[in-house]
């Protein structure tokens, strides 16, 4: 059983940011990010139930090559990913975060 899964404008932007610093000159990484992205968001379709909870129904899928995580959430058949974060940078950037 597959989700429906949709970007918020938030985690469009961070993707979009990510994939212009991976695609300079000195890295040519970009299509790689993206294939990375794809890869995670295929496994979060099939069961968004795989990656731990971070905060109460907020969780988050880690991508294998880069730092950067995919924060979602999950209502019946619909899954939203809110945030695709880097991992070193400020953890209370992450949604949920600055609920506790």
């Amino acid at each position: 059983m597959s989700f429906s899964l949709e970007f918020k404008p938030r985690a469009e932007a961070e993707i979009a940011d990510a994939f212009e610093w991976y695609e300079q000159p000195t890295i040519r990484q970009g299509e790689a990010f993206l294939a990375e992205l794809e890869r995670v968001e295929r496994f979060i379709r099939l069961n968004p139930q795989l990656y731990p909870e971070v905060d109460p129904a907020i969780h988050r899928a880690n991508l294998r090559r880069f730092p950067y995580s995919l924060f979602y959430v999950v209502d019946g058949k619909a899954i939203s990913v809110l945030s695709c974060l880097h991992q070193h940078r400020d953890p209370v950037a992450r949604p949920g975060a600055s609920d506790a």
